[in-house]
């Protein structure tokens, strides 16, 4: 019985063990970085946070089910700026494509194409049983070219106002993308907790063929995985976009790395079947943390991939840990309860 209560003890502390780490990170630059608690600073932080955390959401997701999405940042990317293009004038400041397309159309759009980008990784990974990495990596080389290909590398700038609501508005003082995002991370918190889809989620990754024999497809549930990631994906690129105002075939790159990190920082299992959106999202604050606060410390630039690399390995000790307290009976079991 002693046993049983210290596992079950050291489970509950590892799995929250983030939100320590978030408080002490937080408290340093606190007291270190000069500037750092002021609301215009804070607000900045949660501004970082929120497009990498809508990305972060569907990285989530699809590594629950066993599976990365590694083409995420590609479809921001070619969203980013294809969409800049439909909608901006031919002038030769803008670099817009001139067909001036209304943001009411282009919205739908968006999310339309990269659901199904999503739909396409997920079919050419249980359908035709490619390799997941293999195939969203490529995924992401072939969409950011196409991103580059369609303005040639050029800027587009001049988005309409009514397009950049999501992305620069603002309810009071603050904006428009936090309280979204804030949202999403609720939202799907409690859908993954709640739902048949969160529950074959969890069955999936922890045991594909246990799930296979429960009566649902796999494939199908890993298929869905991937849409949710892309819309979340092309959701961030129009959120980005928005913020920016102006786009780039470079608009994107670099999130992947983040998006998988702060997952794993987050606690979600590299191997399937185990995490929680609100894990991720504390993988999200804790890396939009420590790049704000080593900015204001003025933190040699060459130093901060470093400190972020040894944060990402302390994380994945802490996931190892893990597993000699998780119980491994059943798909179920795996699936956490807590945060």
């Amino acid at each position: 019985m002693t046993v049983s209560t210290r596992v079950d003890w050291g489970k509950f502390i590892l799995d929250r063990f983030i939100w320590v780490i978030i408080i002490i990170v937080f408290l340093f630059f606190a007291l270190q970085a000069q500037g750092f608690l002021t609301g215009t600073n804070l607000i900045n932080l949660l501004l970082h946070a929120s497009v990498l955390g809508l990305m972060v959401i569907g990285q989530t997701i699809c590594l629950i089910s066993g599976n990365f999405d590694l083409s995420a940042e590609g479809t921001v990317s070619l969203l980013v700026m294809l969409s800049a293009w439909l909608m901006v004038p031919a002038q030769a400041w803008s670099g817009g494509g001139g067909w001036e397309w209304h943001p009411l159309v282009v919205i739908p759009v968006m999310l339309l194409l990269g659901a199904g980008i999503g739909f396409l990784n997920g079919v050419m990974i249980t359908r035709l049983r490619m390799n997941n990495f293999i195939v969203t990596l490529a995924m992401q080389l072939v969409l950011r070219g196409l991103a580059l290909m369609l303005n040639q590398g050029n800027y587009i700038s001049g988005t309409p106002p009514l397009f950049n609501w999501l992305g620069a508005g603002r309810i009071g003082p603050i904006p428009v993308q936090i309280i979204f995002t804030g949202l999403a991370f609720v939202g799907f918190y409690f859908f993954l907790k709640n739902s048949q889809f969160g529950r074959r989620l969890y069955a999936v990754g922890g045991n594909k063929d246990a799930a296979r024999a429960s009566g649902f497809s796999p494939e199908r549930t890993i298929t869905m995985a991937y849409v949710i990631s892309g819309l979340l994906a092309a959701v961030a690129a129009w959120m980005l976009l928005g913020r920016l105002g102006e786009a780039t075939d470079k608009t994107g790159v670099g999130l992947t790395l983040e998006t998988v990190a702060a997952s794993v920082i987050g606690g979600v299992a590299l191997t399937g079947g185990y995490g929680t959106v609100a894990g991720a999202f504390g993988g999200v604050l804790l890396l939009s943390i420590v790049d704000n606060g080593l900015n204001l410390m003025q933190v040699n630039p060459f130093w901060v991939n470093g400190i972020r690399g040894f944060i990402i390995l302390v994380a994945i000790l802490i996931e190892a840990q893990k597993f000699r307290y998780r119980p491994r009976t059943s798909a179920s079991v795996r699936s956490p309860s807590g945060d």
